[in-house]
């Protein structure tokens, strides 16, 4: 009897702890207003098979540069990047078929960058900044984080457990790769990239024109 009441006032005090422990939570979710702040939260809009031809042609886009690099040649580059793509760790962005890989681009190159939220759950919207802020990152990514190249803001999660079934959030956003120098691409919904490391490199080369960047 004791141990019964035991049980129950720990489950009682530290639920989301607890239940870690026993392995049925897989990660905190936590309210649309709490996760998004003040961010404008983009709904899904686009069905799976359009979802899957752009999550697939992403992994083909791109040269792979090793096992954690992607270069993307050219003065006109396209990169689709995918919120917790299936196959891929749990708060994570898929590029080029990479886990949070280095983008590589080259200076001057006009980039049409593409965010496409696959995760499901509650709070779990992810959006895509990118600043010469590096890591560890606050809470709080700011709207407003030093040298921004381009900015995302909230994509909902999709719109059924069921990845045939579902919706997705897309957004694009253009911009130039104006200076060389090392960026990040961060997640900034408060707490992803702080507690799950929801981020990764983008390298802006100064290569010449012909020459592909350099990872």
């Amino acid at each position: 009897m004791r141990l019964s009441v035991f049980f129950v006032f720990l489950m009682l005090a530290a639920p989301v702890s607890f239940a870690k422990t026993l392995g049925t939570v897989k990660k905190p979710a936590m309210p649309m207003a709490m996760a998004t702040g003040e961010m404008h939260v983009v709904a899904p809009t686009i069905p799976w098979a359009q979802a899957k031809t752009a999550w697939q042609s992403s992994r083909k886009t791109g040269e792979r540069h090793g096992s954690d690099a992607v270069m993307f040649p050219g003065k006109k580059v396209v990169i689709t990047v995918i919120a917790n793509a299936p196959h891929h760790p749990d708060m994570s962005f898929e590029a080029g078929g990479l886990t949070n890989p280095t983008l590589c681009v080259s200076q001057g190159a006009h980039v049409t960058l593409r965010l496409i939220n696959m995760d499901y759950g509650p709070g779990m919207a992810h959006g895509l900044v990118i600043t010469s802020a590096s890591p560890p990152y606050p809470l709080q990514i700011g709207r407003h984080p030093p040298a921004m190249l381009a900015r995302i803001g909230a994509l909902a999660p999709r719109s059924s457990i069921h990845l045939r079934d579902a919706h997705y959030a897309k957004a694009t956003v253009h911009f130039v790769a104006r200076r060389a120098g090392t960026y990040y691409y961060v997640c900034p919904i408060p707490g992803h990239a702080l507690a799950f490391h929801m981020y990764g490199r983008l390298i802006v080369t100064p290569s010449p024109s012909r020459m592909p960047p350099r990872c």
